[in-house]
């Protein structure tokens, strides 16, 4: 019995130690890195990453950072700032020549666009009446044109040159009855004037105050002995106003405006 006994025993010992040999054989440890999940989609760092992902190199779209970057990579630059409307043109009329010679003028000047310094104006005139003497009548209009050249390099501000053309067509009466002298009482006389003014222009925001000084030459004066009667006894004057003689005449301006 005790044999048969230690018989069993070894028997289920080999066949044990048989189990064990063949799960040994079957069992393999995994191989280093297992477990561990491999780079791909999605994951940061590395050598030419997918899509999504940040740093690296050759990164794909919507990556921040590294080299060649896709679109939307990287902050966007501030919009550039709007340049203020410039003024570009001017109006001013001139009480002045209304009240001392009759003449009322309004000077429209503009600024082309493609320079700063160089103005283009007109300058149409109305003759009335002057208002500081009733010895003779006169009536008509002209057209001025002129330049203007800004010394400072910025339009509208500043001292000015001025070449300017004018052609007046007028109309000069008298009154006199007794004792006229050798003047007529009534003359027509188209002025065609040549001549150049040095300004200065002030403003204050959109209010400007202009000031011209310079002389024009009647290039259409033939006759300089023809003078125009007064009302009073003996007295004479230029057919044409002209401050100087028949032929050359003084021109002032003082101008009140806007700029816009």
């Amino acid at each position: 019995m005790s044999t048969c006994t230690h018989f069993l025993a070894a028997g289920a010992g080999s066949i044990l130690l048989l189990f064990a040999t063949l799960a040994s054989a079957q069992y393999q440890p995994p191989p280093p890195g297992y477990g561990q999940q491999q780079q791909g989609y999605g994951q940061q760092g590395g050598y030419n990453q997918g899509y999504g992902q940040q740093g690296g190199y050759n990164q794909g779209y919507g990556q921040q950072g590294g080299y060649n970057q896709g679109y939307g990579g990287g902050p966007q630059p501030p919009p550039a700032a709007r340049k203020p409307p410039r003024d570009m043109l001017s109006i001013r009329l001139d009480p002045f020549s209304w009240i001392l010679r009759g003449r009322p003028a309004l000077e429209v000047e503009y600024l082309p666009p493609f320079v700063d310094w160089l103005t283009i104006e007109a300058a149409p005139m109305l003759g009335v009446q002057p208002m500081i003497t009733n010895d003779f009548n006169q009536s008509g209009g002209d057209l001025g044109l002129g330049l203007g050249f800004w010394l400072n390099g910025k339009a509208f501000n500043g001292y000015v040159l001025r070449p300017i053309v004018q052609i007046n067509a007028m109309h000069y009466t008298s009154d006199c009855t007794d004792n006229c002298g050798a003047g007529e009482t009534d003359i027509k006389h188209t002025e065609t004037r040549i001549g150049g003014l040095i300004g200065s222009h002030y403003r204050w925001e959109f209010v400007t105050l202009a000031f011209a000084f310079g002389l024009v030459v009647d290039t259409n004066a033939k006759d300089l002995d023809k003078v125009l009667s007064g009302k009073r006894s003996n007295w004479e004057v230029h057919a044409f106003g002209q401050a100087l003689s028949p032929k050359v005449d003084i021109v002032s301006r003082i101008s009140l405006g806007v700029v816009f």
